[in-house]
């Protein structure tokens, strides 16, 4: 479950942005369309608790992540939140395998090596999990880049224009891999882009 009231967040002496309040039970799913330069980046990092709201209150899964102290925010963070960004945050010094692995260190979940040979079998990663990220194709990285987002089984997903670069039939292959993903483990999946395309593939639809 998500939920944020009366968001809002200012840049220091530059843009300023006032959000709608978001409603999410739980596997419910959003998109968030808008412009370039209309917030929707910001908004994803206040989700993501990155950012620091001027005011408003973010709750996700009964937790008011907004009243937490930054220790305790990095590590809720870290066990409950997904981030999917457009350029993949994989360790170039580690391997495909080795990335996951690391992505779970942290993680409260048992028997890892299962999980990561799990995840690397549905995206399609086992031949290249040796391998490392600067070797990988732009799909690949693209699919280690979701992998790193839904390993540790987050309470919420949230991808940053994760189709914007894609063709029409790896747009709806990426889409498709992200609720899926976001079903295994029984997260809220938030997509912000502004690509139209792929309006029809959700119930709720906010427009910035």
């Amino acid at each position: 479950m998500l939920q944020t009231t009366n968001l809002s967040f200012s840049y220091l002496n530059s843009a300023s942005f006032d959000f709608p309040d978001i409603e999410l039970k739980n596997n419910e799913h959003l998109l968030i369309l808008g412009a370039s330069g209309i917030g929707k980046t910001t908004l994803l990092h206040l989700l993501a608790g990155i950012l620091t709201p001027n005011k408003g209150v973010i709750t996700i899964n009964n937790e008011v992540i907004t009243n937490l102290n930054p220790k305790k925010l990095d590590t809720y963070r870290g066990a409950n939140i997904g981030l999917i960004l457009q350029n993949t945050s994989a360790i170039a010094s580690l391997s495909v395998y080795e990335n996951l692995e690391a992505r779970l260190f942290f993680s409260k979940i048992s028997n890892k090596e299962k999980v990561v040979d799990t995840i690397l079998e549905q995206l399609d990663l086992t031949l290249v999990k040796k391998q490392k990220p600067n070797t990988l194709s732009t799909g690949q990285l693209q699919r280690l880049g979701i992998a790193l987002g839904v390993i540790h089984r987050p309470k919420i997903i949230l991808a940053d224009e994760p189709t914007s670069s894609l063709d029409d039939k790896n747009c709806a292959l990426v889409i498709n891999l992200l609720k899926a993903q976001a079903k295994i483990a029984n997260a809220n999946l938030i997509i912000i882009t502004h690509d139209q395309r792929i309006k029809n593939s959700f119930d709720n639809t906010l427009v910035l």
